[in-house]
């Protein structure tokens, strides 16, 4: 049992480094803030087997991401909270009505996060407790920390003409035990309303049942941690099948996640997957996944070096203000999403490229360009695109200058001296 445990805290140990490597400027190593999770929840594999494919391609779906990093001090200027989050903002073309109404709900959920919620603390809240908490430590003249820190992150686990998925991480330290907590919604990108277990499936109970046999059996192919959890419940199953409930599922290209409570960290890797096969006859057909044709390759060039009208633009990326450049695709590239990134020298591959920040996505791009305005480092790359190809093979470049210096390049993940 005891190496059983130890598994199971070496994989929360590389979440909890993970999180570390993203905390800004001036964050104590004591007040980590998490990293997005991009990891394939327990049970999954690629590519995804399906039964079927039901959801169509259908208009493009982009998303913006904008992270906020609000900095709280005392009178004698020490930081005494840090408070983050990130706001998506969808676009679905040609759908004004489901884009208007997707993006108003998540402007509630945004508002709902900063003033507090239920049992859930809000900003000033948690602004008070520092400021208490500082008092207190001046007071006193120990050497305690002052430094409270809340952030929340998200990752879209799918986007296309059925549906649009957000999976949340939350992060809170105010001195005690730190908290973690997991949520997930999904939204009709046909319609914009949030979409319910109930209303994937013309048969509602027997869809739960699948969805309660999935999980307990994606539990199990994970002998460790079902070792585990069932040392600690003997009712393991019972207990399993109760995560399928409301707004603790989202989609992914695999199949229907579910976020369990193992209690403190966390990673998306050891959520459990459903998969769309075990879902054949009972999940309705159009939230089955896109079927996927063709591939396409990538280009980035200066904005002035393309006449004008040659080009589709279908979205505009301003990262910093500097250069402006065109991200080309000839053919077609699926789940293209950019963002910054850290690198680990100890790991291989592209397991040393981590997402830091994401800022843009868009489900599919065939024939267009992205134009995006960003500073291209004289050195190493500061932007990573990733993206699929119709085999849900994954793929990653990055902007950097041409070996003359004279022009723009994208360069593979061979890469080596980052950060």
């Amino acid at each position: 049992m005891k190496k059983i445990l130890s598994a199971i805290l070496c994989v929360c140990m590389i979440f909890a480094l993970c999180a570390c490597g993203e905390q800004p400027a001036g964050v104590s190593q004591n007040t980590p803030e998490p990293a997005p999770e991009s990891g394939a929840p327990a049970g999954s594999e690629a590519p995804p087997a399906a039964v079927s494919y039901g959801a169509q391609l259908g208009e493009r779906v982009m998303i913006h991401f904008e992270k906020t990093l609000e900095t709280q001090k005392a009178p004698d200027n020490t930081v005494i909270l840090q408070f983050s989050y990130v706001i998506p903002t969808v676009l679905i073309e040609n759908r004004d009505n489901a884009t208007e109404a997707i993006n108003e709900q998540l402007r509630l959920m945004e508002e709902a996060y900063i003033s507090g919620s239920g049992n859930e603390p809000g900003k000033n809240e948690i602004l008070e407790d520092a400021l208490d908490n500082y008092s207190y430590v001046m007071a006193k003249g120990e050497n305690l920390g002052t430094s409270y820190s809340a952030a929340r992150t998200l990752d879209n686990t799918r986007a296309d003409g059925s549906a649009i998925s957000f999976r949340y991480s939350k992060y809170i330290y105010t001195g005690g035990p730190r908290l973690y907590g997991y949520s997930a919604v999904n939204f009709s990108s046909e319609t914009g309303e949030k979409l319910t277990l109930d209303a994937l499936s013309s048969d509602p109970p027997a869809f739960i049942q699948a969805l309660k046999d999935g999980v307990i059996a994606a539990a199990r192919a994970d002998s460790v941690l079902y070792a585990q959890l069932s040392e600690s419940d003997p009712d393991v199953d019972v207990s399993l099948a109760a995560v399928v409930r409301e707004d603790n599922w989202y989609f992914t290209a695999d199949g229907i996640a579910f976020i369990p409570d193992y209690g403190g960290i966390k990673p998306a890797e050891l959520d459990l997957l459903v998969p769309y096969s075990a879902l054949s006859g009972v999940l309705d057909e159009r939230y089955f996944p896109v079927k996927r044709e063709g591939d396409g390759s990538f280009d980035v060039v200066r904005v002035q070096e393309i006449p004008d009208g040659t080009v589709q633009v279908v979205d505009r990326l301003i990262v910093k203000e500097g250069e402006e450049l065109y991200l080309k695709i000839d053919g077609t590239a699926y789940d293209v999403t950019i963002s910054d990134f850290f690198y680990d020298h100890f790991a291989e591959g592209d397991a040393r490229f981590h997402v830091k920040s994401l800022l843009w996505y868009a489900n599919y791009m065939t024939d267009c360009a992205l134009q995006i305005s960003t500073i291209v480092p004289n050195g190493v790359p500061d932007l990573m695109i990733r993206y699929t190809d119709s085999d849900y093979v994954p793929h990653l470049l990055f902007i950097s200058q041409s070996e003359d210096g004279n022009g723009v390049a994208l360069v593979d993940n061979t890469i080596e001296a980052v950060g």
